[in-house]
């Protein structure tokens, strides 16, 4: 089975791509995030078509996770502990319990986005304490908005202050990560490997990116995945996201 996370920047002005990329990828889940849209205008008409159910939690203009499945969804939650249903969306599929995840962007250290922020992983971190045993077969994915180390960003020494990678925000995406996840993509590949980039000053073309998106698994499910890849093809077309799909391999 292959599951993916991608972070859309608009489900309907990037549904050509997306579509087309389930039918290039072949993957059988994919979590999707930032499709800002509300329930009733999602095109779940396009993904059915395609071979594909949907679950969506979203809203207007901001925010918004959605999953599309080839394969029967159950247990579908919207939200945790009566949080951010715009923001997290939990599904079963099979016996394996996916997260699907769109952390906040934060802000300036000090400012209010800032300590959201840092508020927001703390408490989903206790979140996942109270709700999950680690002997789950839990991934969580999406966009977390922080990258973990220097090689996750492209410029490690001028963004020491920069949102997304100041140590405080670090601190806390490993806080989350020491629940007991494995980073998937780590887990299989040293190289440095970008998963965004600013559409501003040709930036992908110039590799200046970041690693913001994960796919990470507890123990219990990491010793069955078989690879993970972060797929940079769909942001070379036309009209991409700013992000690009990270895809975990399980058999």
């Amino acid at each position: 089975m292959k599951i993916a996370t991608w972070n859309v920047n608009s489900i309907r002005a990037r549904l050509p791509v997306v579509l087309k990329w389930l039918q290039e990828s072949q993957v059988d889940v994919l979590a999707m995030q930032e499709t800002k849209t509300v329930d009733e205008t999602f095109p779940t008409a396009e993904f059915r078509a395609a071979g594909y159910e949907v679950a969506v939690s979203g809203q207007k203009t901001y925010n918004g996770v959605a999953v599309a499945s080839r394969v029967p969804l159950s247990k579908i939650v919207r939200g945790w502990a009566g949080n951010d249903p715009s923001r997290v969306l939990t599904v079963n599929v099979g016996e394996l319990t996916l997260i699907d995840g769109y952390f906040p962007h934060g802000g300036e250290r000090g400012d209010e986005a800032y300590v959201h922020k840092l508020e927001f992983f703390h408490n989903f971190r206790t979140y996942l304490d109270n709700t999950y045993s680690r002997d789950c077969r839990l991934l969580l994915m999406g966009d977390f908005n922080v990258a973990r180390e220097p090689q996750d960003v492209w410029a490690p020494d001028e963004m020491q202050d920069a949102i997304g990678f100041m140590q405080e925000e670090r601190d806390a995406l490993e806080e989350l990560r020491a629940w007991g996840f494995v980073d998937l993509f780590r887990r299989f590949h040293s190289e440095q490997q970008f998963t965004w980039w600013d559409y501003r000053m040709n930036m992908f073309k110039r590799n200046m990116g970041m690693r913001i998106d994960y796919a990470w698994g507890s123990e219990a499910l990491a010793t069955e995945v078989t690879d993970c890849l972060v797929d940079v093809e769909p942001r070379r077309w036309e009209k991409p996201s700013d992000h690009t799909p990270v895809v975990v391999m399980i058999p």
